[in-house]
């Protein structure tokens, strides 16, 4: 989260930018960043199916 706040205070700053474009911007890589981690943690999950997880 606290990078998304930092993205967002970096993205009103760019001149020309309008607040709903900084927005959009932010809510990308939002999206983006959670497709990756689905994509590391099926792929972390295939390459160790031995591995018993253990809730914290």
């Amino acid at each position: 989260m606290d990078r998304t706040v930092r993205l967002l205070q970096r993205a009103i700053e760019v001149p020309g930018l309008s607040l709903k474009l900084a927005l959009l911007l932010v809510e990308y890589h939002i999206h983006r960043n959670e497709v990756a981690r689905r994509s590391h943690t099926k792929t972390w999950m295939a390459r160790h199916k031995r591995v018993k997880l253990l809730p914290l």
